[in-house]
Parts: C-alpha cells; structure tokens; sequence
C-alpha cells in the first residue's frame, strides 16, 4: 500500500501537533492487516511465565501475528516453534504442560524436544520421504528476567536490548522479580481496535475522571505522577495516598499498605502491559491483541511475592478488573465514535498524552515501512 508510505511523513506531522491519527486507522481491515505482518510478526511477543519453563519438557503456547507458536524446554534451554504441524498445518501443542515428545494430535506426527521429526505412521512405504526434511520451524525464544517472549524476526534485536531497563525500574518499585508466583491467567475480550484499547493505558489524563478506585489509592496529579518514553517501552509512576494508607479513603480499597510504595505501569511494544500496584508485591501483564479492526482479544496473568494472603490477592485481582471494566466502557465508546468516522481525527494534549503520541508514531513507521 504506497499510500501508506507517501502520506507517512504527513501523518507524523500531525501527531507532532496532537493530532490523531486518523479514524480509519482504527476501523479499516486492510490497517489490521498491515499491523499483523509489519508489528506483530516483527517484534517481540510475551508468550508466559518462565517458571512454567522449568523442567525439560516443558511447553507454553501462544500466537505471534496470528502464527501458532510455542516454547519448549529441552536440554540446551529454550526453544522456540512455529506451532504447526509439517503434514496438515495442525497446531501440535495445546496450552501449557510437560511432554517428552511433541506428537502432533491429527495423525500423530511426532517431534522430538529439539523440533526434529522422529515418527511418521505409514512413512516407510512413503518413496522419497526423509523424517529429516520436516522439522518444527524454529523461531526465537528469549526470556527478559521471569517473562518469556518470541519473535518471528531472525534479524530483529534481542528483546533485553529493547526492553531491559524495565527490569531495574520495577526492582526500584519493591517487587523482586525473582521471588514471583504466578497466581492466574484470564482470557477476556472487549469491542474497541487494540490501538484505542492501548491508548487509553497510555495516559491517566483520564484517571481522576473515570476512575474513583484508582484515584483514591493513586494520586494522579501531573506534577507527581510521571509520564516517561525509553525507546521500546514507556512508563507511568505513581505514589500511594496518604489517606489510603492510612484507611481514610472515602472508597473502599484493598489494602495498599506494605512493600511496594509506587505504581508503575509499563507498555512494551507492541502489546505487552506490566502493572504494579502499591501494597503487598504484586505484578500482573496484560496482552492485547487485534481481533480484526473492532475487536481484541487477550489474556491477563496475575503474580504475587511468596506468602500472599488469599484475601490479598482476591482483593487486588477484583480492584484490577474493576478499573479495566471501566476502561472497557471507555474504549468502545470510542470505537463507536471511530465507526462513525465524524469527526476524521482528534486533538490530544502534548503534555498530558505524550505516551500515545509516540505509541502512533511507532504504529505508523512500523506499518509503512517495505509498504
């Protein structure tokens, strides 16, 4: 699509002026599928939890830019697959588990820990058939502290080069990444462009506004609470209220007394959120992914420090689902407006919507770049 690339420099302009992008970005299938194979198919994608990937045999499965992947633990570390079957395109893992083998559950191709083809019923009276010449296709599997990505990309750089200083800005926060439990995994979906969903993240302009719970555990103010870009990924930080932590909170919270003193919340791209909340440690990522142009659809893993209590954890979960549940009313009113196309763009404010400016810049050289 030229047309991308000769009105890029055009539509950078505008988000340098707070302009929006326009509504067919988030509305248009042919937009959607650009993001699929020029974002998602080229950057790092969360695929799960490291500890899930402690034993040999180990696997965790997901999707990158629609493609079925998964992640293995053999016995030279991690690796990564296309997710697919070499005989019929059947995905060959399901879920998260142990095997010690891969057998595909169609006609029960069957690969070893490495990707290689070991078995094949019905192979030997096959002529010109050679086991070796269909193995798993590998992809690349990296793990950035306790949390494991992989990307299609051979030449795309290592996800600690893009992504690694979040590790030392959430250590700063009072979670030790390296004592995490994870907790749970929830699929969800909502009706708004991801693009609308992640732009919402991307600012607490709106927070004092949309958000009570929020605002009465976090003091949303701009002039403490930040808003930072570092390349791949950006950051948000707030402090706890002092009438949270002292129980005068006119809305009842969870107990935001303990270890983590600081909310962070952290967007790496392209779809991958990290959440801190204050109060005994805890960290959650959300992903969001395109369902088509009207739709995503994703997942949210919840992890807590050794020796959580359950009233903790339950509590916490339930605060976080309400703030996304006013969210999601948020965004698909937004996307109703999008739909409507009138008016074609918006106007943000530079110094409170910075985040989403950069995010839209990043979205519109990613998709018009070989475009």
């Amino acid at each position: 699509m030229t047309i991308l690339a000769d009105t890029s420099s055009r539509l950078l302009a505008a988000l340098e002026r707070g302009e929006s992008l326009p509504a067919r970005w988030y509305t248009d299938p042919g937009i959607t599928e650009l993001e699929i194979s020029h974002v998602f198919r080229k950057s790092w994608n969360y695929i799960g939890p490291l500890s899930q990937l402690s034993a040999v045999g180990d696997y965790v499965t997901g999707y990158a830019g629609r493609v079925p992947v998964a992640v293995v633990r053999n016995d030279k570390g991690l690796a990564g697959f296309v997710n697919v079957c070499r005989h019929r395109r059947h995905e060959v893992l399901k879920g998260r588990g142990n095997a010690k083998s891969l057998q595909c559950g169609y006609h029960a191709w069957t690969y070893d820990l490495e990707g290689g083809l070991k078995r094949v019923p019905r192979s030997q009276s096959e002529p010109r058939f050679n086991l070796a010449d269909f193995p798993l296709l590998p992809i690349r599997a990296e793990a950035l502290g306790p949390f494991v990505f992989v990307n299609l990309d051979a030449g795309a750089p290592s996800a600690k080069s893009l992504y690694g200083p979040v590790l030392d800005l959430i250590a700063a926060s009072g979670v030790d990444l390296d004592t995490l439990v994870h907790y749970s995994r929830e699929e969800w979906q909502s009706g708004a462009n991801w693009k609308t969903m992640l732009e919402n993240y991307l600012e607490c302009y709106h927070c004092a506004v949309a958000h009570p719970g929020f605002n009465a555990a976090i003091d949303v103010r701009p002039d403490v609470y930040t808003l930072k870009t570092h390349g791949h990924f950006s950051s948000q930080s707030g402090q706890v209220r002092p009438a949270a932590l002292e129980g005068k909170s006119k809305i009842e919270l969870y107990d935001v007394a303990g270890a983590v003193t600081q909310s962070q919340y952290h967007f790496l791209w392209p779809n991958v959120t990290i959440n801190i909340n204050p109060g005994f440690p805890n960290l959650s990522i959300d992903v969001w992914t395109p369902h088509g142009p009207n739709a995503t659809h994703g997942f949210s893993e919840q992890f807590f420090g050794p020796g959580v209590s359950e009233d903790f954890a339950k509590s916490l979960v339930a605060f976080n689902k309400q703030v996304a549940a006013e969210d999601d009313a948020l965004t698909d009113s937004v996307q109703r407006g999008l739909l409507g196309g009138i008016p074609d763009t918006g106007r943000f404010l530079t110094n409170s919507e910075h985040l989403v400016i950069h995010f839209q810049k990043m979205i519109v050289e990613a998709v018009s770049a070989d475009s």
